[in-house]
């Protein structure tokens, strides 16, 4: 094999272990971690090609059979694998009959984002093998085009079993465009095989110089256009539609739930019962928590009764990642702290914010309310970290914000028993505008109509609520966080706003440690927007009791659950102190998508112009073509710096070439400048003429540009100003040379 069809073949695997291993980012995007699973992946495909490509070679005439040939590599993989990390089966041989005959069952029935065990991960990699392996041998078989099925099938699959990963699924996208540019540019040539037709054909090998400079360039040029032409788009596509399609209404659904047995119901106190009794007893130590000071969310209560709120009662289980919230505020920050659970009651887990990932307790989810629950029993001695993105609404005046009613009836539903009261204060409080201001309002009104009361009475039904309620305008009593929470919920419902109850934590007292006591509970009303989720109301009232000496909730903690701006517009969103004004993700995409097509249409235009000029005007008779590369050659010179006078001769061009390229041979410059003469005024021309000018001005524009500085030579095919060059420029003859020079 030459050195070129040698260089061609490397590069040709290369590009078949880049199309099998393309969906690795994708495959391991439902994994606990996401980074040894693309290592494990792209190690794979690349034996996969090296191990098929021995095989092939040593068994010629039955390319296919090196397809299974490499299997036996495969299972020693996954045995290394297996000691490495092993999955329900210890030792590894067994470990790995038991993950090739139950991995691809487990991967649909397992939490999702799983630890990447070696049941979990013998169905990619045996996938992964046998693509670089189908594809090695296509490839080497002489279709290239064919050979990048295996990885698109590939990529397919993981994006059905992946369907919410949307960012690692256009990098897997454009890493398999990058794969079938480079394949389709360089895949080895095979010489026909003429024994067959029952005759010999003798081809002369092309002189070294003329492979030089006529093959290699032009294979480079096309190679670099058919790069650009599927890499660009690829590369654009992975940067802008991520952020497109997170805003995107409509959501592929996971196929891991198809298979899920419905979560066991749990029988569960609410928890808004207990915020009374600790409003009397704030002193009373729940947990530490350590790390960035933030509130923590507890349970959200979404149906309401009449006599109470009740959370939702059915949890899947989950691994340590969570899936993403279906919308997901403008802003956000992640935040991760540690939890150590003293005497807090129940099984809910507090986490920050929207919880993205629990370690160290098994936790069942409910991603309706994103309230997560431990299955293990009562959180109390028990200790975890978890991490969770924690909105930010500071600054937001949700002007253009619709509260949505569309799909969240449930959050309307108030039951049959509800006071007239009721509606009519939600009326007056609420007033008109948009709905965000009546939910401000409904929260003002609670804030400054009534006070807080530690040793208030508990109950949030109707009937504690009708006691309790005034019209706007008179002044109320006393009453804790479960009453108002429960309040606004009431009275945002009876204005058409979806609301629910959250209850939570503040960010506690202390330093690095903090410490969260009963007093540091709070509950406050969330209202749903279109496009924004839940979106926090604090109905907390300033002012307490004259008989509560202790710090109300909000001063002790100042977190999350309770803090809210006092500006005539304001927020009244839990925790806008931290907040800002929501960014769009689609300003973003504005902002780099047209910059992306502009360049992409520049990288191709210009040297398709390029192309098409001068170029594509040699398919003529003897004289245009001479011509037509005499143009090709001006073009060039200019290209370099290298001007000449517009009434210069061809003569004079070829002085000025010679000065600038000096070991060129004088006698081949003497016969090109005759040429364009003869051809400009009509002497007699042949085909071989015109063929061997192409060839000088080759050999003569490859020179010019490598005597350029790099600047110039980066640039040379992509200099906008050469189409121009090329359409307006012309022999330069000069009547004083109108005889050829014999």
């Amino acid at each position: 094999m030459d050195p070129v069809n040698r260089a061609r073949a490397v590069l040709a695997a290369a590009m078949m272990s880049l199309a099998a291993a393309a969906p690795a980012p994708l495959l391991a995007a439902g994994y606990e971690r996401p980074a040894p699973v693309v290592f494990v992946l792209g190690g794979t495909a690349i034996a996969a090609v090296a191990v098929t490509s021995a095989a092939h070679r040593l068994l010629r005439g039955l390319g296919p059979v090196a397809v299974p040939a490499g299997l036996p590599v495969a299972l020693v993989a996954l045995a290394a694998l297996a000691a490495w990390s092993p999955g329900p089966v210890e030792e590894p041989l067994p470990a790995v009959v038991d993950a090739v005959l139950h991995s691809g069952a487990r991967i649909l029935t397992t939490a999702p984002h799983p630890p990447a065990t070696v049941d979990l991960l013998a169905f990619p990699v045996l996938a992964v093998w046998l693509a670089g392996a189908i594809a090695t041998v296509l490839s080497r078989d002489g279709r290239p085009l064919p050979a990048l099925l295996p990885g698109t099938v590939l990529l397919c699959g993981a994006g059905a079993l992946n369907p919410e990963a949307i960012e690692p699924g256009y990098r897997s996208a454009a890493l398999l465009a990058v794969a079938a540019a480079g394949s389709l540019a360089w895949a080895p040539r095979a010489a026909p095989d003429t024994a067959r037709a029952g005759f010999t054909l003798r081809v002369p090998a092309p002189a070294a110089g003329r492979a030089r400079r006529g093959s290699l360039p032009r294979v480079a040029a096309a190679g670099a256009a058919v790069a650009c032409a599927v890499t660009l788009p690829g590369a654009g596509a992975a940067v802008a539609a991520p952020r497109v399609l997170d805003g995107w209404p409509v959501r592929a659904e996971d196929p891991r739930r198809q298979n899920e047995a419905p979560g066991k119901p749990r029988e569960v106190r609410n928890p808004l019962a207990y915020l009374s009794v600790w409003a009397a007893h704030p002193d009373v130590p729940l947990m530490t928590v350590s790390g960035p000071r933030t509130d923590l969310r507890w349970v959200a209560l979404a149906e309401f009764t009449g006599p109470v709120w009740l959370p939702d009662s059915t949890y899947r289980p989950a691994g340590p990642v969570l899936p993403p919230a279906e919308v997901e505020p403008p802003r956000t920050r992640r935040t991760t702290v540690r939890v150590s659970v003293g005497d807090l009651p129940g099984d809910w887990v507090p986490v920050p914010g929207a919880a993205t990932r629990v370690a160290g307790i098994a936790i069942g989810h409910d991603a309706v309310s994103g309230t997560l629950l431990s299955l293990d029993g009562p959180l109390t001695g028990r200790s975890y970290t978890a991490a969770g993105t924690v909105p930010d609404w500071r600054g937001w005046k949700g002007s253009k914000a619709a509260a949505s009613g569309a799909g969240h009836g449930r959050y309307l539903r108030l039951p049959p028993g509800a006071p007239a009261r009721l509606v009519d204060i939600a009326r007056a409080a609420a007033g008109d505008g948009t709905a965000h201001r009546r939910a401000s309002r409904i929260a003002e009104y609670l804030r400054d109509s009534y006070t807080f009361e530690p040793g208030a009475l508990g109950g949030h039904g109707y009937a504690e609520l009708t006691d309790l309620l005034v019209p706007p305008g008179r002044k109320g009593g006393g009453a804790t966080s479960e009453q108002f929470a429960s309040a606004f919920a009431v009275l945002a419902r009876a204005a058409g706003l979806p609301s629910r109850v959250v209850v939570g934590f503040g960010a506690g007292s202390g330093g690095g440690e903090r410490v969260i006591r009963t007093g540091d509970a709070v509950a406050w009303g969330e209202v749903y927007f279109e496009g924004l989720g839940w979106v926090p109301y604090d109905p907390n009232p300033r002012k307490r009791s004259a008989s509560s000496p202790d710090p109300r909730p909000a001063e002790r903690t100042g977190g999350e659950g309770t803090h809210r701006d006092d500006g005539a517009d304001e927020a009244a969103g839990v925790g806008a102190r931290r907040a800002g004004p929501p960014a769009d993700g689609r300003g973003f995409t504005l902002l780099i998508v047209p910059p992306l097509l502009l360049l992409l249409l520049f990288l191709l235009v210009v040297p398709l112009l390029r192309l098409r000029g001068p170029r594509g005007t040699r398919r003529g008779g003897a004289p245009e073509r001479i011509l037509a590369a005499w143009t090709e050659l001006l073009v060039a010179m200019r290209l370099a710096g290298l001007t000449v006078p517009a009434s210069a001769t061809p003569a004079e061009v070829s002085a000025r070439l010679a000065e600038r390229l000096p070991g060129t041979d004088p006698a081949r410059l003497r016969r090109l400048a005759a040429l364009v003469n003869a051809a400009g005024f009509g002497g007699p021309v042949t085909q071989d003429d015109a063929a061997f000018t192409s060839e000088g001005v080759d050999a003569l524009a490859t020179g010019l540009r490598r005597s350029c500085p790099l600047p110039r030579r980066l640039s040379w095919w992509w200099n906008p100003r050469a189409p121009f060059w090329s359409a307006s420029s012309g022999p330069c003859l000069n009547k004083r040379n109108a005889v050829p020079e014999s």
